[in-house]
């Protein structure tokens, strides 16, 4: 479970009721009792989350601090709030229920709604599975096959904020070509080691050459390899594979100097790359929620009564 603290300005002049006595540590059934309490109570708020009335934050405040008293054994005049903060809880139930009403609108196709949050953006979108054509779903590539005209290794890198990636080409163990691309800084290492292994197939069939393409990340070949992947990103490239499978072998190699070659200018490429833009993914979504999340829990902590 995340947990999320408030922070402090040297501006926030808070008073608190004052704690007699120690307040008790959390155990781990305290901490799976909680995880069980809110996703019962947050139930339906992706429907509900965004509507919140007074009287409702008010009730959800309330149902949070009986289990809060009872797990700190603090006194009941202690602030919500204060006990909120102390214990690690996760952020008031009526913050993190707007922001799992935010969530779903986004997923569900409205994003554009919320560009002052996002920005503008273009999103990786999940798709239906039973939209995906059989034949997508399973792609199997030769692994390692002798014969082909270039070996090609590929790799993604991120440093700090920067993602790029690579493909280097060889052909009888000479470096011929690289090809460097920078990604946003809200692309993944994942999409990174996809997005190479998809421009190397691209070049393939642009020349109409067969390859063999090396990439030291299993977790992209799982996805290619998965028939219940529904990452539209994914699924595109997935796509694209199945049209030049003759063309296009794949194995998982590690440590050997191709693959070094591919390390070296991965890294390169988040500074020095040509830009390119793929989909934020999912996992973009959830660190600006979260990032939402504890901005409305300081505005919450900054507003509310010492004696609630």
């Amino acid at each position: 479970m995340d947990f999320f603290f408030p922070g402090k300005s040297l501006d926030d002049n808070f008073v608190f009721n004052p704690i007699v006595g120690p307040i008790s540590s959390l155990t781990i059934e305290d901490l799976e009792i909680t995880f069980v309490i809110e996703k019962a109570l947050l139930y339906g708020a992706s429907v509900w989350g965004g509507a919140l009335t007074k009287q409702q934050v008010d009730r959800l405040h309330s149902i949070q601090r009986i289990f809060l008293l009872k797990f700190t054994r603090a006194y009941r005049t202690t602030s919500t709030n204060v006990l909120n903060s102390l214990t690690g809880i996760p952020p008031p139930l009526h913050v993190v229920a707007k922001t799992e009403f935010i969530k779903f609108q986004i997923w569900a196709g409205h994003a554009n709604l919320y560009t002052d949050i996002l920005g503008n953006i273009q999103l990786d979108n999940n798709i239906s599975i039973k939209n995906i054509p059989s034949s997508s779903k399973f792609v199997i590539l030769n692994e390692n096959i002798s014969k082909t005209d270039f070996e090609v290794y590929t790799d993604g890198s991120r440093i700090e904020d920067e993602t790029g990636f690579a493909v280097c080409i060889l052909q009888e163990n000479n470096n011929i070509e690289n090809h460097l691309y920078k990604l946003k800084s809200h692309n993944s290492v994942f999409q990174a080691e996809l997005a190479a292994m998809h421009c190397a197939a691209n070049w393939a069939a642009s020349k109409n050459v067969s390859i063999n393409i090396h990439t030291d990340s299993l977790s992209s070949i799982a996805a290619i390899k998965s028939a219940s992947a529904r990452s539209s990103f994914v699924n595109n490239m997935k796509q694209d594979l199945v049209k030049i499978k003759h063309l296009v072998d794949l194995s998982w190699v590690k440590g050997i100097q191709g693959n070094e070659l591919a390390d070296q200018q991965a890294k390169l490429a988040t500074t020095t790359g040509v830009d390119t833009i793929i989909p934020a993914p999912r996992s973009y979504v959830k660190r600006i929620l979260n990032k939402l999340m504890i901005k409305e829990w300081n505005d919450y902590w900054r507003q509310y009564n010492s004696t609630s």
